[in-house]
């Protein structure tokens, strides 16, 4: 979980682009002259995701620029380095009306130091709050002007019909999005391929002190697991083909 780790894009589809981060993950639409971004990461992956943008950006138009941010859920390691790329592009941010207010910190869902003090005398937990907390994941990430998403409604960004569906149970406005034209779903933390936490491999829960309803995240799940798509973009662990 090197914060120094390269994050090199993958092309998973013709214009999607995935990036597994040092401990947590983002995708990259590019289409239409312009880029979208799926989630952002830890303050301290800033680097690392205009590195991806580059990347992405000189593999398919050189003057492609940055114009929508689209948001899982508001946990620091997904909304980290949104403020600072504002102080370099010029773009919107979207996200479930549930889960905007996460985003701008008017309320609060993310695990607590209560919730995982009776976990560190794990090794996996404590190399993971090691990281987090040095990747600025106790740090001021709210992140303002977020526009509500339409949940269910088709938009295009980047040249990529998109569908927001809500995804609840992670977080209050947890969403996925899901790439029909693609064939690909992003499926943010509402389901994961691993975790610096676990020492599973493949499709699986986050621990349950992650979700700020257990049940209703167990419900989401299942729901995810049943359904079809080519390509799973989670938000840990590694990309999943079926």
């Amino acid at each position: 979980m090197s914060p120094t780790r390269p994050a090199a894009p993958v092309e998973v589809a013709p214009g999607v682009h995935f990036v597994e981060g040092p401990a947590s993950n983002w995708t990259i639409l590019a289409g239409d002259g312009t880029l979208t971004l799926v989630d952002a990461g830890y303050p301290a992956d800033l680097e690392l995701v205009e590195s991806s943008l580059r990347a992405v950006a000189s593999a398919t138009d050189g003057d492609a620029r940055l114009t929508s941010v689209l948001v899982t859920h508001g946990h620091s390691d997904h909304i980290g380095t949104i403020t600072a790329l504002r102080r370099r592009h010029e773009f919107e941010v979207f996200a479930a009306p549930a889960e905007v207010p996460n985003v701008t910190r008017e309320q609060l869902h993310q695990v607590t130091v209560g919730d995982v003090l009776p976990h560190l005398y794990k090794p996996r937990f404590a190399r993971w709050v090691l990281h987090a907390v040095r990747a600025g994941g106790l740090g001021d990430v709210a992140v303002t002007d977020v526009v509500p998403l339409d949940l269910g409604a088709s938009r295009t960004f980047s040249g990529h019909r998109v569908v927001p569906t809500a995804a609840v149970g992670h977080t209050p406005g947890h969403t996925v999005f899901a790439l029909p034209d693609d064939d690909v779903l992003i499926t943010g933390d509402a389901l994961v391929t691993g975790h610096p936490t676990s020492r599973l491999d493949g499709v699986q829960m986050l621990h349950p002190i992650f979700h700020s309803d257990l049940a209703e995240a167990g419900r989401t799940y299942g729901r995810l697991v049943d359904r079809g798509a080519r390509v799973v973009l989670p938000g840990h662990g590694p990309v999943l083909r079926r």
